[in-house]
């Protein structure tokens, strides 16, 4: 379909749910396999005859591939980053082809905890296995496999996502001509560990988590709603959080706004989302750290020779800005040639990177005008 007449106001209209079936199964990192075993993905705009315009954008904890437009003209809301990937935008869909991929783990489609064992008729539950930032590179890497991508022109990511793209960096330093890393770092900072922590025990704390294994429930898991509450203050900003809630209370009661507006997130994140993924997912993250595998950060970048662009927002409690500029003077040390640290000065801590467009898009389309 031409570009013209995929516009919907602001968005387009996107293609449907791909999906990639691997009959022999996963192995993942630690050495299980998981089969059969479906990758789930989508792509956007079109891959040209050179098959050398090909962007990969890696995905964080919560959402899934569906990273931009609409599936039809009335849906509710457009994919996840559709403020940056789209027509005219940040990452221009006349120019360049998108691939995102739902990674192992994830419960939007890609065989998870939740999917069915065709061996046993129910859910893998507790059996699935610990999953970690190489599996989600590799289910990445088998796509791009399979839709003929020797080289990809961009890995683009934030938080999570970032550190995937940093993770391609040094696995995979050849596959790829740049890279763009938003509000994330090698590896996750003590202080964002332990509030990951605490969320995750809550979850198993809870009696109805049963272990894992709760699919022949129907209510949410109070557990998993207070991890998202912990998990979601990491995600604001001191500033965000004064000017949004304030001291502020409810409609006459004593209830705070925070409070209200933390129950009603939590409620709807775990009415969608799987416990089970939620803890392989974020652990996933929190054990990441490429100076740890690779001896030094500089080593860990010393294959990788094309362009990279960090960006860091200065309210980020997730993930400060110095751990940016950490991966900066590492990769500047590996022989990185061209590599650029933006810091954005905002109020709206990490989640800045879905909501500061008109600051996000500037840097990323000029980077990318240059690859």
């Amino acid at each position: 379909m031409h570009s013209l007449l995929r516009r919907i106001g602001d968005t387009f209209l996107c293609e449907p749910v791909k999906s990639l079936v691997l009959p022999d199964g996963f192995r993942f990192h630690h050495g299980e396999v998981i089969s059969p075993f479906t990758i789930v993905y989508e792509t956007f705009g079109e891959l040209n005859v050179a098959r050398d315009n090909a962007v990969l954008v890696c995905h964080a904890l919560s959402p899934g591939a569906h990273a931009a437009g609409k599936y039809a003209p009335d849906d509710a809301k457009p994919g996840w980053w559709d403020g940056l990937i789209g027509y005219e935008k940040g990452i221009d869909l006349a120019r360049w082809f998108v691939i995102c991929v739902n990674f192992p783990g994830s419960p939007w489609g890609t065989t998870a905890p939740q999917t069915t064992d065709p061996s046993t008729d129910t859910p893998y539950g507790s059996r699935y296995p610990a999953v970690t930032v190489e599996d989600m590179v590799e289910s990445q890497r088998l796509v791009a496999e399979h839709l003929g991508i020797d080289r990809l022109a961009a890995v683009v990511g934030s938080s999570l996502g970032g550190m995937e793209v940093l993770m391609w960096a040094a696995l995979h330093p050849r596959r790829m001509r740049s890279i763009i890393c938003l509000a994330a770092a090698a590896a996750v900072p003590v202080a964002s560990v332990a509030w990951h922590l605490i969320g995750r025990k809550l979850i198993q704390a809870d009696p109805a988590f049963n272990g894992g294994d709760y699919y022949d429930r129907k209510d949410n898991l109070r557990g998993l709603e207070l991890a998202r509450m912990v998990g979601h203050m990491t995600y604001l900003s001191e500033q965000a959080m004064e000017r949004k809630f304030g001291r502020r209370r409810r409609g006459g009661t004593r209830q705070f706004e925070v409070d209200s507006y933390l129950e009603h997130q939590a409620q709807r994140f775990a009415g969608a989302y799987d416990a089970n993924s939620y803890i392989r997912v974020q652990a996933a993250m929190d054990e990441m750290d490429l100076e740890e595998q690779f001896g030094s950060l500089d080593k860990a970048f010393a294959g990788f020779r094309g362009k990279a662009l960090l960006v860091s927002f200065d309210t980020d409690w997730l993930f400060p800005s110095k751990e940016v500029t950490r991966i900066h003077e590492a990769m500047q040390q590996a022989g990185v040639e061209d590599v650029s640290h933006v810091q954005i000065s905002t109020p709206n801590g990490h989640d800045a990177f879905l909501v500061d467009y008109p600051l996000v898009n500037p840097p990323i389309r000029e980077f990318l005008a240059r690859v």
